[in-house]
């Protein structure tokens, strides 16, 4: 079985983050738009494509026929091809699989579902799927229905377990790490801060956002923007943390929490989407999204409790070695055998 990534990567992941690391974890060929075709003619050629079937670019198209011509020297043997972002790139499945009749087609879809009905809103192409993974467990039933696949399996996100990991020293200084953008609640982190600043002495807070969203963060005395944070540094945040603040508007899979998890790092964020299966075991503290002061309690709580800390370092760290890389993509190949 030839196996056929195609890929996309997020500008504001970490090199050692994002869904797209599944490529170094299977043997594949990887598509990544890399043609001989001119690019004006590209862009001229995305303008057709309907955005309201999922996001299709000018890279897309390279990536189409990049793929095409991969199908041809691969024609007459079974072929996997795998959309790591299902939200993008995905179209010509009719003419592929009429073409290519031993390929089959599977995508990963990482959005919400309230943001995939928002977004993609003809479901046309992507119905051409021979079956779907979702990252969150939130999705699972939605995609089954909205797209009427049969085969959808939901197949945890995998972290860097062998980059993302624990200090050596466990010696905590009441630090709160707050990392990213998409779908975060800067307001209700705008609200908790100053309130836990008042109760904890010496609190610090590190907040690690794109420099677009730096002027989202209320910043007082207590908070520390940072942007543009290579790995190694990213690391060490983790690394230095007392735990993870990390409220949320909606989830499917997060790679902060995952990150965290990794870097034995206790964790507070919301009860919503994905994140109760993913957080399953960790002693991670889950607070409905509307109760502000619940995360303030929370936090505060959890900061006089050095012993509760320890413990959650431990079943954080424990818990991720379930979302490592190595365990995620051998799940992913199982999945890819079930497709004929």
């Amino acid at each position: 079985m030839n196996i056929i990534h195609v890929h996309h990567r997020s500008q504001h992941h970490a090199s050692t983050s994002g869904y797209g690391r599944l490529v170094d974890y299977l043997e594949s060929k990887v598509v990544v738009g890399r043609v001989k075709f001119p690019f004006r003619i590209a862009k001229i050629l995305a303008g057709f494509y309907a955005q309201s079937k999922g996001n299709y670019n000018v890279g897309s198209v390279l990536k189409s026929i990049e793929l095409y011509h991969l199908l041809r020297k691969a024609k007459g043997q079974k072929n996997v091809v795998h959309f790591l972002n299902g939200e993008r790139d995905v179209r010509h499945l009719s003419f592929l699989k009429r073409k290519f009749p031993n390929t089959y087609f599977c995508a990963t879809f990482h959005k919400p579902p309230a943001i995939l009905k928002k977004t993609i809103r003809d479901v046309s192409a992507l119905k051409k799927l021979d079956g779907a993974i979702v990252v969150g467990a939130n999705q699972e039933e939605f995609i089954k229905e909205w797209l009427q696949l049969e085969k959808v399996v939901y197949i945890p996100h995998g972290v860097d377990t062998s980059f993302f990991k624990p200090a050596e020293t466990n010696s905590k200084h009441k630090t709160l790490l707050f990392v990213g953008q998409h779908l975060r609640d800067f307001d209700a982190f705008n609200y908790c801060i100053p309130k836990i600043a008042k109760r904890v002495t010496d609190l610090k807070v590190n907040v690690i956002v794109h420099p677009a969203y730096v002027k989202k963060i209320e910043l007082n005395k207590s908070v520390t923007v940072f942007s543009d944070v290579n790995d190694t540094r990213l690391l060490g945040f983790y690394q230095d943390a007392s735990l993870l603040f990390l409220p949320l508007v909606d989830v499917t899979a997060c790679n902060s929490i995952l990150e965290a998890l990794a870097c034995g790092l206790p964790i507070v964020t919301t009860n919503i989407g994905g994140n109760v299966a993913y957080l399953e075991g960790t002693e991670a503290l889950l607070v409905l999204g509307t109760d502000n002061n619940s995360y303030v309690d929370s936090v505060v709580h959890l900061l006089q409790e050095s012993e509760k800390l320890a413990g959650m370092r431990t079943a954080s760290r424990a818990k991720a070695k379930d979302y490592s890389w190595e365990h995620v993509a051998a799940t992913i190949k199982e999945f890819y055998n079930t497709l004929n």
